[in-house]
């Protein structure tokens, strides 16, 4: 008995100890699978864990009422990693990976096309240099080795660069080597496991398919990544600009701020302006490979992406809107009227609307447009490319990003008489109400004899200033001017900023050209063409002879006279928001005090309310039945070339002439007449006081055509 109770003792034994063992490998199991089931899968799939760059949204452009003109749009991007792929499995997947994009309308973008295109195959306009140098730098040729026909390069990278089985065709090679040479250029990130990225904003279609089928994709993942877009923005373009991709001189120059070489940079107006601002902070996050090569995009955020500032512009989106369509409107109008000097070629100009007490610019149109959306089209878009590539090019004006707002220079023609008097009347030549004689004719020192384009027989006879300025006499202006000679004229030129940079804050302003001693001699190269002559005095009197100024100064100018001498630094940011709200940056008006006296001011106010009122005035066709006064001047700026075609037409003016708000500048190139740009001047005022009854822009309107160009 003693020996079976001992035996039964070791049974119960024996059986709790394996109930216990198993209660134990079931904990296990139960831990494994249920408990921390996902955590332990996660850990045993995990071969390495690498960084991912986290790309921060560009910070939004606003305008002055928060319509958003730049903001930013989810876009997808395709990622690669280096896995332990043999290079057939690896170009059978590249391959596969390349059809699938195809199928859903996506396109991938490869440095390669810059060297070689397929079908024919050729070399793509490079030079032979060029051609060498990359075969050099990317491929590893060497010099001995360099190969000088397109079909060399191809039978290389297929058969030897990255051994490409016959089994493909060459069209399905050349997809390949696109994807292959990618890689190649950034072969140290791919080889030590950097994730690279292959291509941007794809289709969700795609990012479904590659999810799906990640088995098959090893190596390849997906990410969300903020594209930019523009929201109604060619009316504002040049203001606005765009953003590409980094060039390899900025990049050099910014590299040290932290800037890599793929990375989107503001190239023109705004954007680029704005570039410090605008521009976030990218983040980290750790992404993983599995056994099986497949990344995952559960990534654990390591750095946040700190989005970039938002910047709010000075531009009213509806003022702005309405300066960019009158300017079109009218000079496609201007054009079909016909008429004595019109050659009918009105094709370009600019407006400037300015707050006269802020120096805040309201809007600013420049004509020809275009859509800054054109520059985020892929480099596959042959038309989106080819017509980057006429905007870029710098000589043909017709079609490029130039900003004549900032950047084109005119006589500004009799809009310039405003200053003339000033000048004359400070410095004590005239008085307002002192009267010249206009008798058809004035001769000028070198037997140089001018006449009166109106009355040339008997002219206007006597003039005070205000009549003066309201019919645009030249007569008058080319007496007082002689009177007040070249020297002073040029000192109160300067005081309202003309010929110099206005320091508003948009890159490549051009400071324009005054006409006087200094600048005489730098623009001549022929000694005798670099004397001054009193006939260089009287045609500068009536803003011609080298005067050469832009918009952007001409309505600083016009607002200077309004406020009452206050040179505002004109500016287009009013404030910066960090993305939470809290200001950043906000801008704080800063002028200079022009000595002009109040009396002067008013004296030549008066005449150029006669501009748009008086029975006389050049642009009271325009302004007839407007419900309050308007300041004007009207100018017809002859360019030296008007056998074969039109003289430019300005107009500038400031509103309500009682109580000034608002500076307008217009410039139509070869728009025959000033009075033609009042016009336009006049849907800007219209749209700004939120006038009843804003006249239509149509054939039927019948304006006043002066005989003289002025």
């Amino acid at each position: 008995m003693k020996l079976k109770e001992k035996l039964k003792d070791r049974y119960i034994t024996l059986a709790l100890f394996f109930i216990a063992f198993g209660i134990a490998i079931i904990y296990q199991l139960v831990d494994l699978q249920i408990v921390n089931g996902k955590k332990y899968y996660e850990d045993s799939r995990y071969v390495t864990q690498k960084e991912r760059e986290v790309i921060a949204p560009r910070g939004n452009i606003y305008d002055r009422n928060g319509v958003p003109i730049a903001t930013n749009r989810q876009g997808f991007t395709l990622h690669i990693v280096r896995t332990e792929m043999e290079n057939s499995e690896f170009n059978d997947m590249v391959l596969q990976l390349v059809n699938v994009m195809e199928k859903n309308g996506d396109k991938f973008q490869s440095t390669l096309d810059k060297y070689l295109t397929f079908n024919p195959i050729t070399f793509n306009n490079q030079s032979e240099e060029k051609i060498r140098k990359w075969q050099k730098d990317v491929l590893g040729v060497k010099e001995s080795n360099i190969m000088k026909t397109p079909e060399e390069v191809f039978k290389y990278l297929r058969d030897k660069k990255f051994e490409i089985d016959e089994k493909y065709t060459d069209e399905e090679a050349f997809k390949i080597m696109r994807v292959r040479h990618e890689i190649l250029l950034e072969k140290w990130r791919f080889d030590t496991g950097n994730s690279l990225c292959l291509a941007k904003d794809i289709s969700w279609e795609t990012v479904a398919e590659i999810e799906e089928k990640n088995h098959i994709f090893r190596g390849i993942s997906t990410d969300v990544e903020p594209i930019r877009q523009y929201i109604n923005a060619e009316g504002i373009a040049h203001v606005l600009g765009y953003v590409r991709p980094i060039s390899a001189e900025e990049y050099k120059e910014l590299r040290e701020e932290g800037y890599k070489n793929d990375d989107i940079i503001g190239k023109t107006g705004i954007e680029k302006q704005a570039e410090r601002y605008l521009r976030g902070k990218n983040g980290r996050k750790k992404v993983g490979v599995d056994t099986n090569g497949v990344l995952t995009n559960d990534g654990i955020v390591g750095e946040p992406a700190i989005p970039g500032n938002d910047v709010v512009l000075t531009i009213d989106m509806k003022l702005q809107k309405v300066a960019a369509e009158s300017l079109k409107n009218r000079i496609e109008w201007i054009r079909g009227l016909g008429g004595e000097k019109n050659f009918g070629d009105a094709d370009a100009g600019a407006v400037v609307v300015q707050d006269v007490n802020t120096g805040e610019i309201l809007a600013m149109a420049s004509y020809p447009s275009y859509e800054p959306s054109i520059f985020l089209a892929s480099s596959d878009d042959k038309e989106a490319q080819e017509a980057i590539k006429a905007l870029n090019d710098p000589e043909n004006k017709e079609t490029s990003e130039f900003n004549r707002a900032i950047q084109g220079v005119y006589a500004p023609g009799s809009t310039f008489k405003p200053l003339t008097a000033i000048a004359a009347l400070e410095e004590g030549v005239i008085t307002p109400e002192q009267e010249i004689l206009d008798s058809g004719s004035l001769t000028v020192p070198g037997n140089k004899t001018f006449r009166c384009l109106e009355y040339p027989v008997h002219g206007h006879g006597y003039l005070n200033l205000k009549k003066a300025l309201e019919t645009s006499c030249n007569i008058y202006f080319y007496d007082i001017g002689m009177n007040t000679t070249i020297d002073k004229i040029d000192k109160w030129a300067k005081y309202f900023g003309l010929g110099e940079l206005t320091g508003i804050d948009l890159p490549n302003e051009r400071k324009g050209v005054r006409a006087n001693r200094e600048n005489k001699q730098k623009l001549y190269k022929n000694q005798v063409d670099q004397i001054w002559r009193p006939v260089n005095t009287a045609m500068a009197s009536i803003g011609q002879d080298d005067n050469a100024f832009t918009p952007i100064q001409m309505v600083n100018y016009i607002s200077t006279l309004a406020n009452g001498g206050k040179r505002y630094t004109p500016h287009l940011i009013k404030r910066v928001l960090k993305y939470d709200g809290s200001i950043v940056n906000e801008a704080t008006p800063q002028y200079d005090e022009i000595p002009v006296k109040q009396s002067t001011i008013e004296a030549v106010k008066k005449g150029m309310i006669g501009v748009t009122t008086s029975i006389d005035g050049t642009a009271k066709e325009a302004f007839k039945d407007f419900p309050f006064e308007v300041a004007g001047k009207t100018g017809t700026a002859e360019t030296g070339r008007e056998s074969t075609q039109s003289s430019n037409a300005w107009f500038v003016a400031y509103a309500p002439a009682d109580n000034p708000q608002v500076a307008v500048a217009v410039v139509v190139e070869k728009g025959v007449w000033g009075s033609y740009a009042a016009y336009i001047a006049r849907d800007v005022l219209t749209e700004y006081f939120k006038l009843d009854g804003s006249e239509k822009i149509d054939d039927s309107i019948e304006p006043f055509e002066p005989v003289f160009t002025q």
